[in-house]
């Protein structure tokens, strides 16, 4: 694998990701979790120096939480200087699946549009709207 990907969040959110991913389809060595937490950016910071020289990937693709949050600015700007980083924002499921499981068939060119829509597409609206009764069929 060539693209590493990793997640940066807010407390809890990058780690159950990752978790709910491996739940799913193993482990996957090329994926990692670092998350800004009361310990403060300092201390995120640190976490993500200690990827820097891990698994020397051709690409960084960085999946942050929020748009303009700062895990997903501090993590860009630290790996910009050392390597090619494209980063996702608006981190969800189908997303990093999509990533994961298909950095090693596309290329990266490819990759990050497929996976973005991919996502998008499963974000639906399954709402029942009724007069209150109650369906036999549902």
């Amino acid at each position: 694998m060539s693209d590493r990907i990793i997640l940066v969040s807010h407390l809890g959110l990058a780690s159950g990701m990752k978790k709910a991913l491996e739940f799913i389809v193993g482990e996957q060595p090329q994926l990692y979790a670092v998350e800004l937490d009361e310990e403060g950016i300092e201390q995120f910071k640190k976490k993500l120096s200690l990827l820097r020289h891990e698994n020397k990937a051709m690409n960084t693709i960085i999946v942050s939480d929020i748009p303009s949050g700062s895990p997903g600015a501090t993590a860009y700007s630290y790996f910009a200087e050392t390597s090619d980083v494209h980063l996702l924002s608006g981190m969800n499921l189908p997303l990093v699946l999509d990533l994961v499981l298909s950095s090693t068939v596309k290329p990266i060119e490819q990759l990050i549009p497929d996976a973005i829509d991919a996502a998008k597409d499963t974000i639906q609206d399954y709402t029942l709207f009724s007069n209150g009764e109650m369906e036999d069929d549902f």
